[in-house]
């Protein structure tokens, strides 16, 4: 029955109507509503009506004809879109399984593009897991953008950064209306020991707090509460807050801990609260903040002007900015100056610092410079794997041009081929998180204690998500190129290459040697990075400290201060000197209060020198002050340059005050001459120059040399004692030795550390290595892909070419020149890239000047040897399939064609 038949029986036509025939939805639609219509009104006028009458009753009685046409579209809509998704879905999947085949099938070529994948995905993830938890995730504290570090400066002596005395935090928390709360935390190496029970004694970190230091954070505990105004007045101040890994590893994890007492030093403290795990400041290792108050009452130098060691946070009022902030703060500083000249004249400017870069400034160049370093590496291996999925590609040349030639369109080639890297890069990809895994703790590992808000870095759903947008962005940046490349193979060509044995004809060779130039060339970025961070290093570790650790160990414990100066001399200190001294092999024993390279550096006091022109207030030189035992300096194996140790004078309680300065003081205000003899100036008192010491560097290799001067240890308190043990072997086998005589001595004191000075200083250079390490892994994996991704393009052409080479060699080509050939065709595109790469190289090692050390970002050395090694590696690469070439036994070959 035709068409038009069907339309004059609508009921049969809906009988025999396929799903999915007619895709005239509108007309259907209307046919059938017109053919309920039509029924109706003639079953009215059988019935006797009139014919207009029964069409407008059957109208009637069927309803709104409009809301009925716009259901059935949008039932008939509704089937035809989950047909076309059953349809894609199965498209999908035929795609996916055919491509699983086809890896499995590939297996060697599978496994290395799955390993180059993990390892750029894996390595990108673990990095970005750092880059989120150091400088992404958000702080601890609520609205943590009015959270402020705040830094007083003296622009006439060019210090800034500085910390304000306990008088002088009383005048900003009275003044500043601009902070909402300001406060001030001091943090003094070593703080409490605890110890209850009869167990091990420890060291419990301490900060001091003012009343305002809380409230500026605005963080509450996570049990109890933080401390009250009222708790930071005499006779009330015995209670603390402690941090979350106290909690755990000294109380128990007791959740009724509140209202507990412990004993801090022997004395009784009240837990009041527990604050969260990710609370950590000022620093991680804080297990307890207490208020400033409990600092000795007797000693007026803690609360007075002239001692400063408190650092001020603030909170800025919603509206007010840092800038705001900064101008209010110099503003009281100048009122401060001129009330107060002999403490605060020249103290003028201020820093208002975000929080987050007083914590995280440091690293943060640091860390992005390894963020662009591995996005570099990401891209070599989006190279190396466009690479070798053309080669794939162009090897399976036939097969694309017989799918055109049975119909299939060029959008349906390259989304099969892409669904074959999308499938290997999400293989790539899992195993690239599970590397990460293990990558970030090996980065937080290899940190040490550099990396601030290191607890916060771990694998979690964000980092997770960016693995996921990572695999597939790399799965199509790998894919999409190959995958129109192959997608265009014409059947005439393929047929004709075919017969000749090519290897995918010129367009696939200048796609091949793109991609190779771009692997060298983002190579040389990486491989000068790494070459000018190891050469700063090896100039940096090759510093000279100032002092022998080789050969030295170190020992820190704590003593009680007994009474108000003049301090008497620690009979413990004297009496474990002395033991450790008798030890067979100790050469020298001597103790200080923080030796180079520990948490300290003594006490900086102002000075002036008789005879010179006095500086104006505010604008003195300021000497480090260090109380030494005798037997120090040649313990630490410091060179004395003039006069006499510290011996000759330590145990003369007549001689007066004398010290030891360093060579830079004594070169500065003695030029020319010997200063043994001389004096200088602090406040009124003299203090006379008995020798003259080499420069030691306390901090850090890369810092200057400060003033310094060594006075006995009867003129300054030595509670914080380091004990350097000079020994003629291994420092370290006299770890054991060395604290048992501590603890003969002192059984009920803990022993904070005992390392070799050799390991102390490394843990200064911790920064440097860090970055000079990663950055170095990268450049070795780029030069490494790079290498690989050359050596398998000229050997698959190599193996393309074998009948073209046999050939030559049958008509008497020498070895030689089938060598030289295929060098040409390898070293061709590594030329090219060499020539982009350097140009890259030199505008990228820009952003590495804050982190190399006497070395220029372009050092010519550097680059010339990059250079070189990545010419030498190319070479070899490209001449081991070369060589290959040139063994082609002509008769095999002609025989094969």
């Amino acid at each position: 029955m035709s068409a038009r038949g069907l339309r004059r029986f609508p009921g049969v036509r809906r009988l025999f109507r396929l799903p999915g025939a007619d895709r005239d939805v509108g007309a259907a639609v209307d046919e059938e509503l017109a053919f309920h219509v039509d029924m109706a009104a003639a079953e009215l006028v059988a019935a006797g009506r009139a014919p207009d009458e029964a069409r407008a009753e059957a109208l009637r009685r069927f309803g709104d004809l409009e809301a009925v046409r716009a259901r059935c579209h949008d039932i008939s809509s509704h089937r035809d879109t989950a047909m076309r998704r059953h349809e894609l879905l199965s498209t999908v999947w035929h795609d996916v399984v055919y491509a699983a085949r086809g890896i499995r099938r590939a297996r060697g070529f599978s496994v290395v593009v799955l390993l180059t994948l993990a390892l750029g995905i894996g390595a990108t993830t673990a990095m970005f897991s750092v880059v989120r938890g150091v400088l992404l995730r958000p702080l601890p504290f609520p609205d943590a953008e009015r959270v402020v570090r705040l830094w007083p400066g003296n622009p006439k002596v060019a210090i800034e950064g500085r910390v304000v005395s306990a008088k002088e935090l009383e005048d900003w928390e009275r003044e500043l209306r601009g902070f909402e709360a300001v406060g001030a935390f001091g943090v003094i190496p070593m703080g409490h020991v605890y110890g209850e029970g009869g167990a091990e004694p420890a060291y419990a970190r301490t900060s001091y707090v003012s009343r305002g230091f809380f409230p500026a954070l605005g963080t509450p505990a996570r049990l109890g509460r933080t401390l009250r105004a009222e708790e930071h007045v005499d006779g009330a101040n015995r209670v603390i807050v402690v941090s979350d890994a106290f909690w755990r590893a000294q109380l128990g994890a007791d959740p009724q801990v509140v209202g507990r007492v412990v004993q801090l030093d022997g004395k009784p403290y009240t837990v009041v609260g527990v604050m969260g795990p990710d609370f950590a400041f000022p620093d991680p290792g804080i297990a307890v903040w207490v208020p400033s108050s409990v600092m000795d009452p007797d000693d007026a130098g803690w609360r007075g002007r002239e001692r400063r060691w408190l650092s001020p946070v603030g909170r800025l009022r919603p509206g007010v900015t840092p800038a705001q902030g900064r101008e209010e703060v110099e503003a009281l500083l100048r009122r401060l100056a001129t009330t107060y000249p002999q403490t605060n004249a020249g103290w003028t400017s201020a820093v208002v610092e975000d929080v987050r870069d007083s914590i995280v400034g440091k690293v943060r160049r640091g860390l992005l410079v390894l963020l662009g370093a591995v996005g570099l590496v990401l891209l070599v291996v989006c190279a190396n794997v466009a690479n070798l999925l053309l080669v794939r590609a162009t090897g399976r040349g036939r097969e694309m041009a017989v799918r055109a030639a049975i119909g299939a369109g060029r959008a349906r080639v390259v989304r099969l081929l892409l669904t074959e890297s999308l499938l290997l890069a999400l293989a790539g990809g899992a195993l690239g998180v599970a590397l990460a895994w293990w990558g970030v703790r090996a980065l937080v590992a290899l940190s040490g204690h550099f990396l601030p808000r290191a607890a916060d870095v771990r694998l979690d759903l964000g980092v997770l998500g960016f693995a996921v947008g990572v695999t597939l962005l790399t799965g199509l940046v790998s894919g999409l190129w190959p995958a129109l490349r192959a997608s265009s193979t014409r059947l005439a060509s393929v047929l004709r290459d075919g017969a000749r044995g090519s290897s995918g004809g010129a367009a696939s060779h200048r796609a091949r040697a793109v991609l190779v130039g771009a692997e060298v060339a983002l190579a040389v970025v990486l491989v000068a990075s790494a070459g000018l961070m190891l050469r700063s290093f090896q100039r940096l570790t090759s510093v000279d400290p100032g002092f022998r650790p080789e050969g030295a160990l170190l020992a820190r414990f704590h003593l009680e201060a007994d009474g108000p100066p003049p301090w008497p001399f620690p009979a413990e200190r004297r009496r474990v000197i002395e033991r450790v001294r008798q030890i067979p092999g100790v050469t020298a024993a001597g103790a200080t209060t923080f030796a180079p390279f520990t948490d300290g550096q003594g006490q900086a006091r102002p000075f002036t020198v008789p005879g010179q022109p006095a500086p104006a207030p505010g604008e003195e030189p300021l000497v480090q002050l260090l109380p030494v035992s005798t037997g120090y300096l040649k313990a630490l194996g410091i060179p004395l340059l003039a006069g006499e140790d510290i011996d000759a004078v330590a145990g003369d309680s007549t001689a007066g005050r004398s010290a030891i300065i360093s060579k830079r003081m004594a070169d500065r205000f003695w030029p020319g001459r010997n200063p043994v003899g001389e004096s200088f100036l602090l406040g009124p008192r003299a203090v006379r120059v008995i020798g003259v010491a080499g420069d030691v560097r306390s901090t850090r290799l890369d810092s200057i040399a400060g003033y310094t001067a060594y006075v006995p240890d009867r003129q300054l308190p030595l509670v914080h004692v380091s004990l350097v043990v000079r020994t003629d072997g291994d420092p370290a086998l006299l770890a054991g030795a060395v604290r048992a005589a501590i603890r003969e001595v002192l059984p009920r004191r803990p022993i904070l550390q005992i390392v070799p000075m050799q390991d102390r200083v490394a843990a200064g250079a911790a920064t440097p290595r860090f970055f000079t390490t990663l950055v170095s892994v990268f450049g070795a994996l780029a030069l490494t892909l790079a290498a690989v991704g050359l050596y398998g393009i000229v050997a698959y052409v190599v193996r393309q070419r074998e009948r073209e080479i046999g050939v030559r060699v049958a008509l008497g080509a020498p070895p030689a020149r089938v060598v030289g050939l295929m060098l040409r065709r390898g070293m061709a595109p590594v030329l090219a890239g060499l020539a982009v790469g350097i140009p890259l190289a030199l505008l990228a090692t820009r952003l590495l000047r804050a982190l190399l050390y006497e070395v220029s970002a372009s050092d010519p050395v550097t680059f010339v040897g990059v250079v070189a090694l990545l010419a030498a590696v190319a070479l070899v690469a490209s001449w081991l399939p070369s060589r290959r070439a040139a063994r082609v036994d002509p008769t095999v070959t002609l025989r094969a064609d």
